[in-house]
């Protein structure tokens, strides 16, 4: 299975040399430290060892756990209840995130094009509702609802799902086969800011992959976003 270190081109894993200019470019003069102030923070900070937890290896079976998840409608779901037939694909997701914003209609588009083949996505929501009220259940119901999800919303109350994941961000993105082997996990395309500029999308390219029982091109990028906010965490 083929792996790309960075989910930037042409760059390690955990760099990102050009980035914080990148995004100076595509906002008015007014926010443009704000932003590289910002994406600083984002970029930068969260990468220390103790920062993420482990991300779950590639090849991994779906890991066995007791997540108590919870559709929007306050319905309780088992994780096996949301398995797709052909692929599986878990994107942790935030009410607040910024980079979550940008990329929801990327997100929306790939549940649409994948319709009819078997593919479940799932987005999970694991942040810390007492600490950050609009992750809260019905924070996450009036998100759903005025954006129209087709895919579940659920709340990972407890972070259980994330942590046997090994979800560090939102987005971050984990796809898992028929088989429930874990073969992609990382960032959804090369270009938070602008989906007008994306070259690789590593998300849409690694299902479709799997739904033509191919080899997913590229396995392993960063997933890059806001970090996730556990309880207790």
């Amino acid at each position: 299975m083929a792996n790309e270190s960075s989910a930037f081109p042409h760059h390690p894993k955990g760099s990102r040399p050009g980035f914080v200019f990148s995004l100076y470019k595509q906002v008015p003069v007014m926010r443009r430290f704000a932003v590289i102030l910002g994406a600083l923070v984002l970029t930068f900070l969260p990468y220390t060892a103790d920062a993420q937890p482990e991300e779950l290896p590639l090849g991994s079976s779906l890991p066995s756990t007791d997540a108590s998840l919870q559709r929007v409608d306050g319905t309780s779901v088992s994780v096996e209840a949301l398995l797709g037939s052909t692929a599986t694909v878990f994107i942790f997701w935030s009410n607040q995130c910024p980079w979550v914003n940008k990329y929801e209609s990327r997100v929306q588009a790939l549940v649409e094009d994948f319709k009819g083949e078997g593919v479940q996505v799932v987005l999970v929501n694991a942040n810390d509702a007492s600490a950050f009220p609009k992750e809260s259940l019905a924070a996450s119901r009036a998100r759903a609802q005025e954006a129209d999800y087709t895919a579940p919303y659920v709340k990972d109350a407890g972070g259980t799902l994330a942590m046997a994941l090994g979800a560090s961000r939102t987005p971050h993105a984990f796809v898992f086969d028929g088989t429930n082997t874990l073969v992609y996990a990382g960032t959804i395309d090369d270009s938070p800011g602008d989906p007008s500029n994306v070259s690789k999308p590593y998300l849409r390219n690694a299902i479709q992959a799997v739904v033509s029982g191919s080899e997913v091109p590229v396995a392993d990028t960063r997933a890059f976003g806001c970090m996730i906010k556990l309880p207790n965490g």
